[in-house]
């Protein structure tokens, strides 16, 4: 191993040889920037997201087994990969070659929209089926565990998945179809499927020579050595000649702190082929396992083992806690060893400090091995290097023995622990009286806890209700004292903990039978229903047809921005931005940034040729800060160098000097500091004093959400590309509004729109987030780009992408409403706010959206409502999907909610008897024509058996303790197309081609709403020809000039109409024809067309209506929308009464789509949007650290939407059935995409029912106001009882700051 070696490992059957490979570099940017197989995504870098999933095999000589397992291309360094084989998604399947069935499956369910994560979920789920042919339907989900997804619901996903199952869908799914479901599975898709031989094989190579996995090597680049050492004895040579050495095991710790953070050793030691610290052995009195062994290895083996009883034991507990570390992209690399030696937060420490664990180390020079008990003191920086972790031996309990363990994440799936805790009990066997006891509990304080005087209080007493009581007391008193954040829900959960061990103790020593914890176990399912019409087959349109580029999407050939390859001399940009929320810049350094390696020139505010200032509502964002930073993450400078690895490690360097001045973050300090913006708007309906008055009764009260990160998939990205001649310049964006994009930059580089063409070809998931955000960074590019003259790329970090862009508004309504003893309204007066961050951006426009949502649904004759935005040091708020809609109907839902239970009448009947009726007028002017609302909610009461489900919830809640339940529904009405008439227009290109091929364009964005498939069944649906025949390559400025925005859910009305209106064009040209050659087939007429010299190239535009709205002008009345649509949901859900844990046992779902022009597209995204609604509900919680000034959240890692484990269990959506009000000149269709999110509310109502089902048990009765999001511990504090009581007097000095 003195001799550097050549790394070899194959990807998709090729071989690779490396001869000086640098040990920073990680399998992703190699498989992406080397060998350009850009299947396979980087999405988060935090291993949180499953983009990046591959699959890794190697050969066991030992076991003479291939091994296959998934991992995370992002955390995983290539040097690890000596002598495997990676599959990517490229060597599953391809348009060319085949589709393989777990690829073709997704075609056939519809389990995609962006497709920014689904390479990913197809490479988790292929991996699962080469290791797992005879999967169960947990299964299933927990190999997607690690794998988000923003778009589809994951429903589709899982349902594709286990139709793929090869021992046959019918063992994984319910094939029991209720009459009238569409089984999408019978929709014509082209067979795609591949022969199972064009699967790749295993090489040969790895199985026949052993030196690739037995053999020391050392691979020394780029200025760092690693070193992979096979056996203990190379170990402590290499650690005797390099003393400092790092010793590294999965890789997953040195990669996450000091890979990124520039600090990572010039020497790494990779333990992971260490034999001697593979072992894994046990026997009646301990389990051994060595240092190098990973988690899903140990979790295999202690499932192998036979010496299980009752419970209690402690291969039960490591199995729960493997269980729930991290998912198994994570599992299969990350090792005990590693684990416990790293410092984060705490999964199995806790545990080991339980159960009395035994580390052995053992340095080079020793002969032999020393042990460390793991104890409260254990300090994994107090070793010196040359120590090394060889094994932990973990003590079995034996005879009257007890272990119990547990974790209570804030989202059930990969997640972190809020807290976990374990407890050993030992029982003396005469007197069942406690003879010894460890109670431990981790994720409090920087260490896992052993609360000593829990076991003082402990031994000698007997196992009674009374002791549970008083050590209760205990745990209190031992832990009031942290300073950790969430500190009261943190001490309840640990007394929860002790309180489920020990009651399950009670039932192993028969004392009482067990009560019943924790949440019901329930999998996944779903059915979807709608009509598909049955005409002549002349219509495309309204057919579920697959998304058109679903094929290149599954296989990972969709080229996204950063999928674009490198351009010569291209060179990369990383941002320099503000680390405070409000300060002067007194001065910026950039000299050791310049010194850097890679550094080729740096751009400031100094660089900008044209205007400095941006913004929706008027120039007030400054692209590059000169003097003043007013939230964190505010860009102040780029750094561009030849990598971004270069340029990110360089911006880094730049030394910024600051004099802070006073933030303000919350809404509740811009009101009380009076930092309001100007703008503001109000609504009159009546008179509001006299309706007041009239009233008999009066109610007031307090409503607030927070705000919500979108959290796509793809990063935001640009690549610039000036030309040679003329200021000409591509660029290449994920942008919702190229135009709009087009114009800034030009203003920014004074040069005309004429010569910037911004392409886009399609994004990775946007929701409102890619509309203004993505300016400063194209900004920044282009300024970067003109000024070197050279490509620009720009990809934003998931950090900073986090930290630093836009979020939803965070709102706070404070009412008054006045109605009758009979539920009738009469009044209701609205003061609400919104924090709009920096600057008012579109703050406005979201403000005035409100302002008919949160009176779209409810007949109240005396109404005000004035809204108002606030001034905080947080980024910008923006428009998100909704677009404020979500806030008002949570404000008005939750208002008939208080005075439902302020009347003791049923919500429903509130709502039904207040709710607008068919021909009624709304307090905007607008008549209410083809009123499906009533329908909607009609059909979606009985869809869901709402009575006798209610009557079930009751029934339940009175049966068990420590759960309950909760049912409600949710109506919602979302208007389509903007107030403002200029924002209501969309343009289209279409040019037929010799070879009768069609191509079009469009001014909308695909951004996994399914928009360019339904153009291309309109257009193919006009024509009259095969859906094949008609392409859409991608949005572009040169192709289709000022088109509008894509967003407000009606995007396929607009661009629908206009490339409706170019194919009827071509159409009628070929009219004359036609008539002349009725048995023409279409390539026939079109050749005749271009000899008869017929223009086959046309323009299209539409727009939407004639009237608008001017909220500053409501006197003079108009139409504030195109149209309405409806739609109803009902959800059940449970909660654990102890810990706050909450699923969603049921929703179903009835909408309103018009005459959907794709059924299957649209009920994608009814799913996805109210998974989403979902997460803004319940765990998707904005915080700021007041004293950082920023976004606490910095990704998946911890900033939490829904997975796989947190979606509806029993999931129903049905298309109203032959609805009127669609847009006639679309074929009778409505928009989808943003109202389903509305429907969430629901969620958030059936919690609300749950907790005040638990506070009654409780003894507390009346209403109770659960703020949103409900996180877990919300819900938990919320339900009450002794143990909260326990902890009312606990200080919290750390508070969770929401905004």
């Amino acid at each position: 191993m003195e001799e550097p070696s050549a790394l070899v490992f194959f990807v998709n059957g090729k071989k690779v040889s490396i001869d000086n490979p640098d040990p920073r570099i990680t399998l992703i940017q190699y498989l992406r920037r080397t060998l350009y197989l850009t299947g396979t995504k980087e999405a988060c870098s935090q291993g949180a997201c499953g983009a990046c999933t591959v699959m890794v095999s190697y050969y066991n000589h030992h076991q003479r087994k291939i091994v296959h397992y998934s991992c995370n291309a992002c955390l995983t360094l290539l040097c690890t990969l000596h002598g495997t084989a990676i599959t990517t998604v490229e060597g599953v399947g391809s348009t060319r070659n085949g589709l393989h069935t777990v690829q073709s499956n997704l075609l056939k369910y519809y389990g995609l929209q962006c497709g920014f994560c689904t390479p990913g979920m197809v490479m988790a789920m292929y991996t699962m089926f080469r290791n797992n042919t005879r999967p169960e339907a947990d299964d299933f989900e927990r190999a997607l565990e690690g794998n988000l997804c923003r778009c589809t619901g994951y429903r589709p996903i899982l349902e594709a998945f286990k139709s793929s199952c090869p021992k046959g869908k019918s063992c994984c799914m319910n094939m029991d179809n209720d009459e009238g479901e569409m089984n999408m599975a019978d929709q014509d898709v082209d067979n795609v499927n591949k022969h199972e031989s064009q699967e790749v094989i295993f090489p040969n190579e790895l199985q026949t020579n052993p030196s690739y996995r037995q053999t020391s090597v050392k691979f020394a680049g780029g200025g760092y050595t690693w070193y992979r050492p096979t056996s203990l004895s190379d170990l402590f040579r290499v650690k005797a000649n390099n003393p400092e050495a790092v010793v590294v095991m999965g890789a997953q710790s040195i990669l996450g702190s000091n890979i990124r953070n520039n600090k990572t050793p010039k020497d790494l030691v990779s333990c992971t082929g260490v034999l001697e610290l593979k072992v894994m052995k046990q026997d009646e009195n301990e389990i051994v396992f060595g240092s190098a062994v990973t988690f899903s290895e140990m979790e295999q083996f202690l499932s192998s083992l036979t010496l299980k009883d009752a419970g209690g034991t402690l291969v039960d507990a490591l199995l729960e806690g493997i269980r729930w570390i991290a998912a198994d992209q994570v599992r299969n690399v990350a090792t005990i060893g590693g684990h416990l030696m790293s410092t984060g937060p705490h999964d199995l420490q806790t545990l080991m400090m339980t159960c009395g664990a035994i580390l052995t180390f053992q340095s080079a020079g020793e002969k032999t091995p020393h042990t460390i008990k793991y104890s409260e003191g254990f300090d994994p920086n107090s070793f010196s290097p040359s120590s090394i972790l060889i094994s932990v031996r973990l003590p079995r309990n034996q005879k009257n023995e007890f272990i119990f363990f547990g974790k209570q994440p804030f989202r059930r799936g990969m997640d972190y622990a809020v807290v976990n805790a374990g407890l050993f009990i030992k029982i003396e066997e005469q007197s069942s009286g406690i003879k010894d006891m460890r109670f431990c509990v981790g994720n409090i304080e920087s260490k896992p806890r052993y609360l000593e005087n829990v076991t003082k209080k402990a031994i000698g007493s007997p196992c009674t209700e009374q002791l549970l009581e008083d050590i209760g007391d205990v745990i209190v008193q031992e832990l009031k004292n942290s300073r950790a954040k969430q500190l009261k829900y943190k001490i309840t959960l640990a007394c929860a903990f002790f309180f489920k061990f020990y009651k399950r103790l009670f039932k192993l020593l028969q004392l009482s039978e067990e009560d019943t914890f924790g949440l019901t176990p329930v999998h996944s399912s779903g059915a979807q229903f709608y009509d598909v019409p049955t005409d002549d087959n002349s219509h495309i349109v309204w057919q579920p047809v697959p998304h058109v580029s679903s094929k290149s999407i599954t296989t990972g050939e969709a080229v996204y921005v950063d999928d674009i390859p490198e351009y010569k001399k291209e060179l990369s940009l990383a941002l320099v931005s503000s680390s405070r929320a409000h300060a002067k810049i007194l001065s910026v350094d950039f000299s050791a940034a310049l010194e850097a390696p890679g550094v080729e020139d740096f751009v400031d505010y100094r660089d900008v040729p044209g205007e400095m200032l941006y913004g929706e509502s008027g120039p007030e964002t400054p692209l590059l800060a000169d003097n003043e930073v007013t939230h964190f993450g505010q860009p102040i400078a780029g750094i561009l160098a030849k990598t971004r690895e270069e340029a990110r490690a360089a911006a880094k360097l730049v030394k910024v000097e600051y004099e802070n001045l006073p933030a303000v973050f919350t809404i509740d300090d811009a009101i009380e500091k009076n930092s309001l913006f100007e703008f503001s708007n109000s609504t009159e309906q009546g008179n509001i004093e006299q309706g007041m008055t009239e009233s008999e009764v009066t109610l007031e009260g307090v409503i607030e959400t927070g705000a919500q990160e979108h959290l796509y998939m793809e990063p935001c990205s640009a690549l610039i590309c000036p030309k040679k001649e003329d200021k000409e310049m591509d660029i290449f964006v994920g942008s919702q509004d190229p135009s709009g994009l087009q114009k800034w930059i030009g203003q920014f580089l004074l040069i005309p729109c004429n010569r910037i063409n911004v392409k886009v070809k399609r994004i990775g998931g946007a929701f409102g987030g890619k509309a203004v955000d993505i300016i400063p960074l194209t900004g920044i590019a282009s300024v970067a780009a003109w000024k070197v003259n050279r490509p620009v790329r720009c990809v934003f970090q998931r950090d900073y992408d986090v930290r630093a862009t836009g979020k939803r508004h965070g709102t706070k309504a404070f009412y008054k409403v006045g109605f009758n003893k009979d539920g009738k309204l009469n009044a209701l007066s609205l003061q609400f706010y919104l924090n709009a961050g920096a600057f008012s951006g579109l703050s406005p426009l979201v403000l005035n959206q409100m302002m008919p949502g949160m009176a779209s649904i409810y007949k109240i004759p005396h109404y005000s409502s004035t809204g108002h935005l606030c001034k905080t040091n947080i980024p910008s708020s923006t428009a998100m999907r909704g677009f404020g809609m979500p806030q008002a109907h949570f404000i008005i839902q939750s208002i008939m909610f208080d005075v439902s239970k302020h009347l003791g009448m049923s919500l429903n009947r509130l709502r039904e008897m207040n709710t607008f009726r068919e021909g009624d007028t709304d307090m905007y002017g607008k008549v209410l024509s083809d009123f499906n609302l009533i329908r909607c909610w009609e059909d979606c009461k009985k869809q869901s058996n709402f009575n006798t489900v209610e009557k079930e919830v009751t029934d339940f809640n009175r049966d068990n303790k420590w759960r309950k339940r909760g049912v409600a529904m949710s109506p919602c009405i979302f208007f389509f197309g903007y107030p403002p008439l200029s924002a209501n227009y969309a343009g289209a290109l279409v040019n037929v081609y010799k070879d009768g091929s069609v191509l079009i364009s469009h001014g909308g964005i695909e951004m996994g709403q399914g928009l360019h498939t339904k153009m291309c069944q309109i257009a193919a649906t006009v024509l009259g020809i095969p859906l094949h025949q008609v392409h859409l390559c991608e949005t572009s400025t040169h192709s289709v000039p000022h088109s509008t925005e894509s967003g407000g859910s009606f995007v396929a009305d607009i661009n629908g109409g206009a490339v409706k209106n170019a194919c009827e064009v071509i159409k009628e040209r070929l009219s004359v024809l036609k008539e002349t050659m009725p048995n023409a087939s279409w390539t026939e007429l079109i050749n005749a067309a271009i000899f008869s010299r017929i223009n086959l190239s046309a323009t299209g535009f539409y727009k939407s209506r004639d009237k608008g709205y001017n909220f500053k002008k409501q006197e003079e009345g108009g139409d504030y929308c195109l149209y309405h649509g409806y739609g109803a949901a009902c959800t059940v859900t449970e909660i654990d009464v102890l810990t706050g844990e909450n699923q969603i046992l049921k929703t179903d779902i009835v909408f309103d789509v018009g005459k959907s022009l794709n059924p299957a597209i649209d009920v994608g995204q009814i799913e996805g949007g109210f998974v989403q609604g979902c997460g803004m509900m319940t765990s998707e919680q904005v915080t700021v650290n007041p004293e950082a000034g920023l976004i606490e959240a910095c990704g998946p890692i911890n900033y939490k939407i829904p997975g796989i484990r947190n979606i509806p269990k029993d999931f129903k959506v049905t298309l109203l059935k032959e609805a009127a009000g669609g847009h006639k000149e679309v074929y009778s269709s409505k928009g989808i995409g943003e109202p389903p999110l509305l429907l969430a509310v629901s969620l958030h109502l059936a919690l609300r029912e749950a907790v005040i089902a638990a506070r009654k048990a409780n003894g507390l009765s009346g209403n109770y106001r659960l703020e949103c999001p409900a996180t877990p511990e919300r819900i938990r504090m919320a339900c009450a009882g002794p143990i909260v009581e326990k902890c009312r007097d606990v200080k919290e000095e750390r508070k969770v700051i929401q905004v």
